[in-house]
């Protein structure tokens, strides 16, 4: 709209006798007659300036001229905070124009008083109960704009607090749902918190006194109002907590185990022992550090008339009517309840790469009596696991048969040189059929070449040559090693016989 004929309008009606008397005109000062601003007083804090409506954060103060030519104008501004409402908590403002005189109204001392005694009150107050009285609150307090702005800082501040989130963890509030709960949190504070309490938590702002005084009030909201949540995270903790494994298994808890540790050195007796009380329980399985001699123990037992399966992770036979598995010890049920179970090479527990398999099946497997075959290198962990577990532990030792006697001079350089029984290492497939070509031309042994990467039947059929020594189409292989079973690694070998 113009200025020119608003103005014009705005003087006929002052001029208008029928309206006004002319010793009551409006006249336009300039702002030094109207408002003295070298009179305003300091900026009011927020906090200090409730009202019921959003206002100025630093409203002017607005004087009133006495003369007698301003009265209606002075009627239409008597009071001295434009933009405000009423004062909270017992003070006020006087509007009346004997109280205004030339002063700036104040809150008054007592109204200041009584504000401060308030907030003190909440710093020594139960969180339970602060959290009881917002979610019992039946209807919502309006807040000043600058309220509102000052505990939106607050919350957003609690929300990028890393104190906050690592304390929030204990009640398994996650990091990544943890900026949401406190954003419902907000929400729900603001609905409910009464003036007092919004004025209490303006004064610490956002710094770690807010942090610390909203935490706990959060914590009683989270319980309530997240229940899954924090199932759901107290589950995910729970279950990637590895510092108690024997916990895992809670049947074979259960169940009061007998534990045979056979300790003793190659070619001592130990492995045939346990497999013989394998073969004569009703229901066993036998652990087996490799495939080939879980393949090895299936037909050996089969051959002796027990039914047994194989269970590899290459091969998987089942024979009808079978109680015993031979398996390798990945394959290893935790499921199933046996009267026997067999765990061969026990000291793997120690490898890095496969040592959790031994582990699981010392730990998991549902058996009243298990037998562990290794060397002495594990015991103490045994026993340590024996204790955590209460399963009794009953130790037998063995000694090797033949002693191990290391030659004094080795081939000299020359595969002429090799004998019957002979054994030679190679650390890959590549060298180990240079090897064997070099033997078969070289010397009139023929050799068997097994590994880990040859299809299953290719490698039934090499260790099955021993066996068919009398067989004339086999003629000329009388033995076969596949390969030999170290703590951090399986080294290939060919083994040499004639």
């Amino acid at each position: 709209m113009a200025r020119g004929p608003v103005k014009r309008l705005f003087f006929y009606l002052c001029s208008s006798s029928s309206s006004w008397k002319s010793s009551h005109r409006f006249r336009f000062l300039s702002s030094s007659t109207c408002c003295h601003r070298a009179q305003f007083p300091e900026p009011i804090k927020f906090q200090d300036y409730p009202s019921g409506k959003p206002g100025l954060l630093h409203p002017p103060l607005f004087f009133r001229t006495h003369s007698p030519h301003f009265t209606k104008f002075g009627a239409l501004c008597s009071g001295g905070y434009p933009y405000s409402t009423k004062v909270e908590n017992g003070g006020s403002c006087s509007t009346s124009m004997e109280s205004m005189g030339d002063e700036p109204c104040y809150l008054e001392a007592d109204s200041l008083k009584s504000v401060s005694e308030n907030l003190l009150d909440f710093s020594g107050r139960d969180p339970v109960e602060i959290y009881g009285e917002l979610r019992g609150s039946k209807k919502s307090i309006k807040k000043t704009r600058a309220d509102w702005d000052a505990c939106n800082e607050i919350f957003r501040s609690f929300a990028k607090s890393g104190w906050a989130s690592n304390q929030a963890l204990a009640i398994y509030i996650g990091a990544s749902f943890f900026p949401t709960a406190v954003i419902k949190f907000s929400k729900f504070f603001f609905m409910n918190s009464n003036t007092d309490l919004v004025k209490y938590l303006v004064s610490l702002g956002p710094s770690h006194e807010s942090k610390k005084f909203l935490f706990p009030i959060f914590v009683e909201f989270c319980f309530e109002e997240f229940p899954d949540e924090i199932k759901r995270f107290r589950s995910m903790i729970e279950s990637a907590d590895l510092t108690k494994p024997h916990t895992w298994f809670p049947f074979a808890r259960a169940m009061k185990r007998k534990i045979i540790y056979h300790c003793g050195p190659t070619n001592s007796g130990k492995t045939y022992n346990a497999l013989q009380r394998f073969m004569e329980a009703k229901k066993g399985i036998y652990c087996s550090p490799l495939r080939l001699l879980a393949m090895e123990v299936f037909d050996k037992v089969n051959s002796l008339g027990v039914y047994c399966s194989l269970m590899t992770g290459q091969e998987k036979k089942s024979v009808p009517f079978s109680n015993h598995v031979a398996c390798t010890v990945e394959m290893v049920s935790t499921d199933e309840l046996y009267d026997v179970a067999v765990i061969d090479e026990i000291q793997m527990m120690s490898d890095p790469c496969r040592g959790y398999a031994w582990t699981r099946a010392l730990l998991g497997v549902k058996a009243d009596e298990i037998h562990l075959c290794g060397d002495p290198s594990v015991l103490s962990i045994v026993r340590k696991i024996c204790r955590e577990t209460g399963d009794d532990l009953v130790e037998k030792n063995y000694d090797r048969f033949k002693p191990l006697v290391v030659e004094a001079k080795t081939l000299m350089g020359d595969l002429k040189n090799l004998r019957s029984g002979d054994c030679v290492v190679a650390f890959s497939r590549r060298e180990i059929f240079e090897v064997k070509l070099a033997i078969e031309k070289l010397t009139e042994h023929r050799c068997c070449v097994i590994y880990g990467a040859l299809p299953p039947e290719t490698r039934r059929h090499q260790a099955a040559l021993k066996l068919f020594k009398d067989n004339e189409k086999e003629k000329g292989y009388t033995g076969c090693l596949a390969s030999v079973l170290y703590p951090f690694q399986a080294i290939t070998v060919v083994a040499i016989y004639v």
